[in-house]
């Protein structure tokens, strides 16, 4: 159902920015078909009220950039492919569960909730750089 402006001169619930709660607002004039020029019934502050956006579906891109745009994907995502492959193979152990306030070492194996498992590449005081199977990250550890 499409949501509509109320009518100039009617009341109307609605949050108010200066008083920082939520007030009844008079409607002064509509400025566009979504937007009206409103007044606080406490504070007699004046703002602009806008109907909620619908949301609209992101713009598909075609022909040659979709194909560069998948090109750039697939050589992101091969490029380290067979480095992570053989991190994998060669770490020792099973994979310790990812937690920043944890310190990790240089290819120790870790799962991480939202990128899987990941081997540590090289490692710094407050961040390790993780390389995963889609591609390499940089993550926070030794934080307590």
């Amino acid at each position: 159902m499409a949501e509509s402006l109320p009518a100039v001169a009617s009341r109307f619930y609605t949050d108010c920015k200066k008083c920082d709660a939520e007030r009844y607002h008079i409607v002064l004039a509509h400025t566009s078909a979504t937007a009206a020029k409103v007044e606080c019934e406490i504070c007699h502050s004046k703002k602009t009220f806008k109907l909620a956006a619908d949301k609209k579906a992101p713009k598909k891109v075609s022909g040659a950039a979709a194909t560069k745009k998948a090109q750039a994907s697939e050589a992101r995502k091969n490029a380290h492919a067979k480095e992570f492959h053989e991190l994998v193979e060669n770490a020792a152990g099973d994979a310790q569960s990812y937690n920043m306030k944890l310190k990790f070492l240089i290819n120790q194996k870790i799962q991480h909730p939202k990128f899987g498992v990941g081997v540590i590449k090289t490692t710094h005081p407050d961040k390790v750089e993780v390389i995963f199977a889609d591609e390499v990250r940089m993550l926070v550890h030794n934080r307590s």
